[in-house]
């Protein structure tokens, strides 16, 4: 080998992550560029420096070492706790950035790296010193449920090649489609054959048992590597054929034919049909094959009723076949299926009660059942079943204090219960729920920085907490939460201009902020106002294409209730009705508004009490009056009042005043118009 040679890359790591090495060493050696991205070189990612096996026959580690870090073009560093640890990787990261030159340097979180372990604590100390403050590098994380192998190659190889990552990943996508498509013709002409051979009269049990076996490698083929193949690349009809075929070789024999193994393969080509079904939003497609895998695993569980690998495959299946149900609109056979779920989520805890695998499917049917409830209007029920799951959670917690999993679903929990009193109009339990809930979270951010999801639940949260401050009455803490969420919004969404989930984000996160600066004088209310008009602009801007023309109750129904609530501080009630009025016309006008935005019950019935037309409004809010939150309850009781019906608006606010609603529009209100005396404001 020329001694003198240049690498394309130096890999750096522990001895006790030598596997992830020798992968990425594999992976890079064996890449090859798409022809049309392909500079001066044949685009050949070679040769890599992988000091472990290029140093094997020298006797002067330290030279050798210095020479081919020189004489690479980067740095790929395995990061991981014990590299952290590693004098040797800090020496050689050292080395690159005394050079002169930090961005040759690569970051590459190796898989087996806990899932909680912030960025910082597995990064050389060389290289931390070296960033500015605050400032994380970027890194390709190999972790469970972050870039996977195949786009971390990708990453990589677009960094060596210096060319764009989008550029990379779509010629890969379709270099990778059309050998999957010529493959997977083949694979299917295959398995038919095979397929075809198992009703044909074998004279040899040798070679009818030969055959079998390769019929069903084949279809372990289809459901494992041909679908990670060719899920990244979109083929989802391949997919589809794919396991139609596999179905189609198992319709050939009865149950009792099947050996565990072969009804096993069945499950999984019929949940596989299932995930591709739901994923083209074929919901009753989906359920067919979701409820052919459950009855297979049911199959299965009969067989070794005390096993309980199996009864955790039909769980999951029972599972999907409920959610598919409720997709549909099928609420009745959907709460069946979810209790069914927790049945045998049950059953796996008693048969071990020390897997904590298990444990948690209770919390999770807890929580679909939950929420199944909390949206049909059903919130005392809802509320016993999220208690239910938020022992488990809480419980699960306590075991691994430190696990950013547990403390999230937790937190989940908690946001879940705070959600079923507040619409049970409970704002004073409902704030100690949320509080928990953020403070568990921001725990967890601390703990972990570089996890910008949790860092997104933990501002949302942190703005559910501000709004429930402000009908407590809170209004200054109100304000100190909405500003803090505001702020840490603005520095997520500064992450991707171009997100837009996360403009919108940031966008009700404003509203928010209005909503209480509208209640803190003559002042907080002119400063209200200005910002509803930069909220209103930032809305058409951030809208494009189809989505400027839905209208949404969340983002345009929001912002006309603000104006409304403005008309009606500025005492112009002309203007206010007026604006109410083309509030409901909207409404009317937008099918859409009512379809998956949520219940528009508390926004019709404010909208009607203001445009004048109380016995709308209580035609409305009444038959749901046992889940509505304090604010639409109030809203009830002023129609009440309108209408003459005293003695009902009178309970309400008595209710309202019991659970600590002192929101500042209810006192103002309540205060000059109360039906049997004056309403005061509870100290907080």
């Amino acid at each position: 080998m020329n001694s003198r040679q240049r690498y394309k890359a130096f890999i750096s790591y522990s001895h006790k992550d030598r596997k992830t090495a020798e992968w990425l060493h594999r992976a890079l050696e064996t890449y090859r560029a798409p022809r049309a991205l392909r500079k001066a070189d044949d685009g050949a990612l070679r040769p890599i420096f992988r000091d472990r096996e290029e140093l094997s026959a020298s006797s002067n580690l330290s030279e050798v070492i210095r020479d081919a870090l020189d004489r690479s073009d980067a740095l790929i560093v395995l990061c991981s706790p014990h590299s952290a640890a590693s004098r040797w990787v800090d020496q050689e990261v050292a080395h690159i950035i005394d050079g002169g030159d930090a961005s040759r340097v690569i970051c590459l979180i190796t898989p087996d790296t806990p899932a909680e372990a912030a960025l910082e604590t597995v990064l050389p100390k060389a290289l931390l010193a070296a960033l500015p403050e605050g400032v994380e590098p970027l890194a390709v994380d190999l972790r469970p449920n972050a870039d996977g192998r195949r786009l971390a190659r990708l990453k990589i190889a677009a960094r060596l090649l210096d060319v764009s990552l989008d550029q990379l990943v779509q010629r890969d996508a379709r270099r990778r489609l059309q050998v999957m498509t010529a493959f997977t013709a083949a694979a299917v002409v295959v398995s038919v054959g095979m397929g075809a051979m198992t009703v044909v009269t074998l004279k040899s049990r040798q070679v009818a048992r030969a055959q079998r076996d390769e019929t069903e490698a084949l279809v372990a083929y289809m459901l494992g590597d041909l679908r990670e193949q060719l899920e990244p690349v979109g083929r989802l009809d391949v997919l589809d054929g794919v396991g139609g075929r596999v179905l189609a070789y198992y319709a050939k024999a009865s149950d009792d034919r099947l050996d565990d193994k072969a009804l096993a393969q069945r499950a999984k080509a019929q949940t596989l049909l299932g995930t591709i079904r739901e994923q083209r939003s074929d919901w009753k497609g989906a359920e067919d094959a979701f409820a052919q895998a459950a009855a297979t695993t049911h199959a299965l569980v009969q067989r070794d009723p005390n096993n309980g690998e199996r009864i955790f495959d039909e769980a999951q299946n029972v599972f999907w076949v409920a959610y598919m149900r409720q997709r549909r609109g099928d609420e009745a056979a959907a709460e069946q299926g979810f209790k069914r779920y927790e049945q045998l989520a049950r059953r796996l805890v008693a048969l071990d009660p020390n897997r904590p695998e298990w444990r948690i499917e209770v919390a999770y049917a807890n929580t679909n059942l939950g929420t199944l409830m909390f949206k049909q209007g059903r919130p005392a029920e809802a509320l016993s079943a999220f208690r239910a799951g938020l022992a488990v959670q809480e419980a699960e917690r306590l075991r691994t204090p430190t696990n950013t999993a547990r403390i999230s679903d937790t937190a989940n929990a908690r946001a879940w219960v705070a959600d079923c009193l507040l619409i049970m109009a409970r704002p004073r339990e409902a704030y100690v729920e949320r509080e928990v809930a953020s403070r568990l979270l921001a725990q967890a951010v601390a703990a972990t920085p570089g996890d910008k999801r949790l860092a997104a639940k933990s501002v949302a949260s942190q703005s559910a907490l501000a709004r429930l401050e402000l009908d407590l009455g809170r209004v200054t803490q109100a304000l100190t939460h909405a500003t803090s969420a505001l702020k840490s919004l603005s520095e997520l969404a500064a992450l991707d201009p171009t997100n837009a989930r996360w403009r919108e984000h940031l966008l009700i996160a404003r509203f928010d902020t209005i909503d209480i600066e509208t209640w803190l004088g003559p002042a907080g209310l002119a400063k209200a106002k200005a910002a509803h008009e930069e909220a209103t602009a930032e809305l058409a801007r951030i809208r494009t294409g189809q989505s400027a023309k839905v209208w949404r109750p969340d983002l345009d129904g929001r912002l006309r209730q603000q104006a409304v609530l403005f008309a009606i501080l500025e005492i112009d009630t002309g203007r206010a009705r007026a604006l109410a009025k083309a509030l409901l016309h909207e409404i009317d006008d937008a099918p859409s508004a009512r379809e998956g935005r949520g219940d528009l019950s508390a926004m019709l019935g404010f909208a009607n009490l203001q445009a004048g037309h109380a016995d709308a409004a209580i035609a409305v809010l009444a038959p749901r009056r046992q889940a509505l939150p304090p604010g639409s309850l109030d809203t009830l009781a002023r129609a009440y009042l309108a209408t003459g019906r005293k003695a009902e608006a009178r309970s309400i606010v008595g209710e309202l005043q019991k659970h600590g609603y002192a929101h500042p529009a209810f006192l103002a209100f309540w205060a000059e118009s109360a039906p049997g005396g004056a309403v005061s404001r509870e100290a907080p």
